[in-house]
This record gives structure tokens, sequence and C-alpha cells, in this order.
């Protein structure tokens, strides 16, 4: 399997969710350059991004797209970041995620993330 660069960023909606999306590059070149891009977009619609990182990473995720409802987030992930790892865990529901990310708290940079992206 090719290791690829994972641009992650997290961001914040009104109710105080935070949301992930993952873009997968080729190089970290591409990834800078859609990291710029996104964080504009985010930045331009008043939505607060709480971390956005390119990572080598091996694992790859569905395309991005934009819920357009609640409905449609069926991905829970607990996020953990560190300068330059990254670790990903599928939870099975918004309850057990928010349990772990209590339990990790101490641990750094970790996160409860709804996304409508899941990992293939």
């Amino acid at each position: 399997m090719k290791t690829l660069f994972l641009l992650i960023t997290l961001t914040q909606n009104g109710a105080g969710d935070i949301n992930a999306s993952f873009v997968n590059t080729e190089t970290i070149g591409q990834c800078q350059q859609k990291t710029s891009m996104l964080e504009s977009v985010f930045s331009a619609s008043g939505i607060p991004v709480l971390e956005s990182r390119c990572i080598k990473s091996d694992l790859q995720f569905s395309e991005f797209g934009h819920a357009s409802s609640s409905s449609m987030i069926s991905n829970f992930y607990l996020v953990s970041l560190a300068e330059e790892t990254l670790d990903i865990s599928v939870m099975p529901d918004w309850n057990t995620c928010i349990k772990k990310q209590r339990e990790g708290a101490s641990q750094g940079s970790v996160y409860c993330t709804s996304s409508i992206q899941s990992i293939r």
C-alpha cells in the first residue's frame, strides 16, 4: 500500500460539535495546497477551524462531501493528534466517542468527531 498524505481538518459547528473532513493527496505539496484552499473556504463561511494538518498516513477515506442534514452523518471517529502522528479510531456511536474522548483528554489533542466520510 502506498503511503499518502492525509489532510485532516476539524471544524466546529454552531452547536459545538466537531466535524472531520479528510482529503488524501499524493504529495505534501498537494496537501498543503488543499489546506490553504479549505481554510479559506471555512474562514469565508465563518466556520471555526480547530485543527488542520497534513500527515503521512495509509488511511484512505471516501470522497469529501457536504452533509445537507445532520441525518447524513453516520461515521464517528476518535481523533488523536500529536505533532507528527495521527490516530483515528472508528466509534460505534456518539456517546461512546464522547466517553473515549474524556478518557483520553489528559493525553493531548483528542477529539470526538463526526463525518459523512468513511474509511475505505
